[in-house]
């Protein structure tokens, strides 16, 4: 097996107990409320499944494919997003990313599900890179707030590649 590439940044039990902590936190807010998870693929797809193994099992939930990524760099535009449905009519919704960079992926997406119906639409990251956004975004939940610096691993990449490192490693800019 290759060896990993870049530094070490998160490793696996620090993530999944802060997922653990996330998912107690989003457990007590919706505890009365029907919630719909809205997953942002590629990338959150590790967050998203075991945040889920620890919220109620009738939760909802929705996967969209969006990018906005090429390479390790922004592209200022969202691909897919025409795509993307739901009936979230009177509904509150969480939109679920691996990582709140610009803002305009998820600007983008909670105003798609707005329009789509939703009563609220909140935001969980796993990351939240400490940078000027593009977009005036903030996520409720944060796991991790991060430098500004190119990450992958548990569901980050770069060009499709790195997703399933268990830890989060840091690349040389």
């Amino acid at each position: 097996m290759n060896r990993p590439p870049g530094q070490p940044y998160l490793s696996a039990s620090r993530i999944r107990q802060r997922v653990r902590t996330l998912a107690t936190s989003i457990r007590r807010t919706y505890r009365q409320r029907p919630l719909t998870i809205v997953a942002l693929l590629k990338g959150s797809v590790f967050f998203v499944v075991d945040l889920l193994r620890h919220l109620p099992p009738d939760t909802e939930v929705e996967f969209w494919s969006v990018s906005s990524y090429e390479g390790t760099r922004s592209t200022g535009k969202i691909r897919g997003l025409k795509h993307c449905r739901g009936d979230f009519k009177g509904r509150d919704v969480l939109l679920i990313d691996d990582i709140l960079d610009s803002g305009l992926t998820l600007d983008r997406t909670r105003r798609h599900a707005k329009k789509l119906g939703a009563r609220s639409v909140s935001i969980c990251v796993l990351l939240s890179k400490r940078r000027k956004r593009v977009r005036s975004v903030e996520a409720r939940w944060v796991g991790f707030s991060i430098k500004d610096e190119f990450v992958v691993g548990y569901g980050l990449d770069l060009d499709q590649r790195y997703r399933a490192l268990p830890s989060i490693r840091s690349l040389p800019s």
